[in-house]
């Protein structure tokens, strides 16, 4: 997928272009309506799908205090919507000069005086220009100037109600894994890098590999059963987010997250991994001696492995529930 910032560079490609639209943090089922249609109407008509959407969040810029934690950093956020087919990806900077144009200019801005974007997509609830005034019918209008049509698209839905970034941010953070996996279409993952540990794990015949999360949105404190992709390898494991509150000398002073493998061994220090969360196992807990601490690890690693079993692994839940 190409990806472009420069608006000029955008107005300059050949169409027809499909364009699809929208902040797309976490490319979650709803998103992929979107997208997957935009890729099916452009190749309908020999052209390109192009996603457009900016580099950070809007209320980053415009109201900081008011910015919700992000699913997925842009770097994730451009490998998932490249994964959906698309052509290429307009990230457009935002800023308080982006945010300042007017509907129409906002508008000019992107597609100029060519034709070459025939149809821009997007959900029922994206909005543009100075003070979000623009909107579906607002677009529908202006497209009907420019000569390009607009397709609004239905919301998916989950249980009833719409899905959102913010009931599936409001899933993981209350550790209902299984509602977030059917939103998202996959499982919540965090892309982390090794750092080395003090070597509790490896010390307890248990290595590890940790990471201090820098992920916006985590599921609350406990133990999980996990997949991570070592390189395109993923291997599953049981992960313990916390401060090891059975080693205090170990306490760390920001959560950790240390991950035991259920079938690979190797130094991973410095690597960056994808850790999906699968299942919620268990709440953080004290134990009083080491033995009986290792004791209920042997029995999340019985209770991770049957998850595995009865899933068929990471993306065994991943619809459930979604219209």
């Amino acid at each position: 997928m190409r990806t472009l910032i420069q608006p000029e560079r955008f107005r300059a490609l050949r169409g027809p272009i499909v364009l699809a639209a929208g902040f797309f943090d976490g490319v979650h089922v709803g998103h992929r309506l979107v997208l997957d249609g935009a890729v099916r109407e452009a190749r309908r008509r020999s052209g390109q799908a192009w996603a457009l959407t900016f580099d950070q969040h809007p209320l980053s810029v415009l109201a900081p205090e008011r910015q919700p934690p992000l699913l997925t950093p842009l770097e994730v956020r451009l490998e998932r919507l490249a994964s959906a087919g698309l052509d290429g990806c307009l990230v457009l900077p935002f800023t308080r000069e982006l945010a300042a144009l007017t509907p129409e200019d906002f508008v000019a801005h992107l597609c100029g005086r060519g034709r070459r974007v025939v149809n821009i997509r997007c959900g029922a609830n994206w909005r543009f220009g100075a003070n979000a005034a623009g909107d579906a019918a607002e677009l529908a209008r202006l497209g009907r100037q420019q000569g390009f049509i607009v397709t609004v698209v239905r919301a998916a839905r989950y249980v009833g109600r719409p899905v959102s970034s913010t009931r599936i941010r409001e899933a993981i953070q209350r550790g209902n894994l299984a509602a977030a996996t059917a939103m998202l279409g996959h499982p919540y993952s965090i892309r982390e890098t090794v750092i080395r540990g003090r070597g509790v794990g490896r010390q307890l015949g248990m290595a590890t590999a940790n990471v201090h999360p820098a992920s916006e949105v985590l599921p609350p404190l406990g133990v999980y059963a996990v997949r991570t992709w070592i390189g395109d390898r993923p291997v599953n494991g049981v992960a313990s987010l916390g401060f090891r509150p059975t080693f205090p000398d170990a306490r760390p002073d920001t959560p950790l997250l240390e991950t035991h493998f259920l079938d690979f061994e190797g130094d991973l220090y410095g690597a960056t991994l994808d850790i999906a969360f699968i299942s919620r196992l268990r709440d953080e807990r004290k134990y009083p001696t080491v033995a009986a601490l290792m004791a209920q690890v042997r029995r999340d690693i019985g209770a991770a492995r049957k998850i595995f079993r009865q899933t068929g692994g990471a993306t065994g839940l991943a619809t459930r529930n979604v219209t």
